[in-house]
């Protein structure tokens, strides 16, 4: 009869998850990215002044939703992919590249708040 061996810890797949270096640079984005947010949303609440020019040709209500999604879809990418990224840190997973990809769509949704803003400034 051979001796058994007690089983060890289970095996993680090999990978970037769960190591510290993924954990840093997790946490330096989410630190960065609300000053991101900040920024963010105090250009874009002060891009409503692309108004001053307009009479009777610029359509308010699209300049208004411009301005709104360049104020607001900053915090809510931040907030949502940030929470993503430490649920994912927490359970020892790849969690930094949930919170690039939350920087990036906050850049991209920041864009299309700016095309519908100057869309219509005529």
């Amino acid at each position: 009869m051979t001796a058994m061996t007690p089983p060890g810890p289970p095996r993680t797949a090999a990978g970037f998850g769960g190591s510290t270096a993924d954990q840093v640079l997790t946490i330096v984005l989410i630190v960065l990215g609300l000053g991101a947010s900040v920024m963010a949303s105090f250009f874009g609440a002060f891009s409503i002044m692309a108004s001053d020019g307009c009479f009777d040709t610029c359509n308010y209500t699209m300049m208004n939703i411009g301005v709104a999604v360049m104020v607001f879809t900053p915090w809510i990418c931040w907030l949502i992919f940030g929470i993503w990224g430490i649920v994912r840190l927490a359970r020892k997973k790849l969690a930094v590249l949930v919170v690039v990809a939350g920087g990036v769509l906050s850049v991209v949704l920041y864009i299309v708040g700016i095309v519908l803003l100057t869309a219509t400034i005529g």
